[in-house]
């Protein structure tokens, strides 16, 4: 009994001591809730343009090994300082918002410090689609008249081969514009099962990711080849040519350019590598993501910062200087 008494004793202690190295760290950020990629959605806001963003102005911890990541957004949601004009433009969804991992290792802030560019990271969780990016894209440079040096929309093969699937037959509970025939439309949900309220439960899990053994745990779990088999997918050509005729009708004082990556996540898209289009607004860029797998999270499948390091190396040649 008196060394059960001592364990408890020492594993309070340590969890006391876990708590100061996250003020030094993280200052008063440590007390924020944490999240994680498949946990209850927090600090979602139901946009009426974009969809599913992150509310603006807000933290949020993201969990990961050894404390956590404070994901602070600006103005617009996204994870980044406010935008610059003059810099480069960036949208997509998570892999582009570097979920995970902490700012200054993205692919976004490696390319920064190589090119001195400035790199304005528009990417977003929360099940993004191509379709809120070319949104993000219309109401930076149309609406709010922003103007870039370069502007980019990264897209993953599932956005490639899911591009049109999303619509209100299959997704009731989120704001999104969707395509509707050759149109865009915008559903509006009646019951969002986005919250930024929590249950008790909710609130005893997140309070348990910020607990040492918790961290040790998720130490564990995120390092790691994650164990993904390859998936080849066929390729519907017509997907992107309605992408690339919805960007052109914008007319945007710009050429779009638009980048694929293939077999990231290890999900292949056939002879996709045989496309192209005639549009003088939108520029098609293929990059072949390496099959290794230690540049994955084991726990989420997202790209830890080898794998950012990585995406930086290719894309390093397609930037605009």
């Amino acid at each position: 009994m008196k060394y059960f008494k001592r364990i408890i004793i020492g594993i309070i202690l340590l969890e006391f001591l876990n708590l100061i190295i996250g003020f030094i760290s993280n200052g008063k950020d440590v007390i924020l809730p944490y999240t994680s990629f498949n946990a209850p959605p927090l600090y979602y806001d139901m946009d009426s343009l974009y969809g599913v963003t992150r509310q603006r102005n807000t933290k949020q911890m993201i969990s990961y090994p050894w404390g956590g990541v404070v994901c602070k957004t600006n103005t617009l949601g996204f994870v980044d300082d406010e935008f610059k004009n003059d810099g480069i433009l960036i949208t997509g969804n998570s892999f582009v918002e570097g979920y995970g991992i902490k700012a200054k290792h993205r692919f976004s802030e490696i390319l920064e410090k190589k090119t001195s560019i400035t790199i304005n990271n528009a990417g977003s969780g929360g099940v993004w689609t191509p379709i809120q990016s070319f949104m993000v894209l219309r109401d930076l440079l149309k609406n709010k008249k922003m103007a870039f040096k370069q502007t980019i929309i990264i897209l993953t093969p599932g956005e490639v081969v899911n591009l049109d699937k999303r619509s209100p037959k299959n997704d009731l509970l989120r704001n999104y514009p969707y395509r509707l025939n050759d149109t865009l439309s915008f559903h509006k949900t009646e019951k969002s099962s986005f919250t930024n309220n929590l249950s008790l439960i909710d609130k005893s899990k997140r309070l348990f990711k910020s607990l040492l053994i918790s961290k040790i745990y998720y130490t564990f779990k995120y390092y790691g080849a994650p164990k993904v088999k390859p998936n080849i997918v066929d390729f519907e050509r017509e997907k992107l040519d309605w992408f690339a005729s919805l960007i052109e009708k914008e007319n945007f004082n710009s050429v779009i350019d638009i980048i694929i990556l293939n077999n990231l996540g290890r999900i292949k898209i056939k002879e996709i590598e045989n496309y192209s289009n005639q549009s003088k607004k939108v520029k098609f860029h293929l990059i072949n993501f390496p099959d290794d797998l230690n540049n994955y999270f084991t726990s989420n499948g997202h790209l830890n910062k080898e794998g950012n390091e990585e995406l930086a190396k290719l894309m390093e040649g397609l930037i605009r200087k």
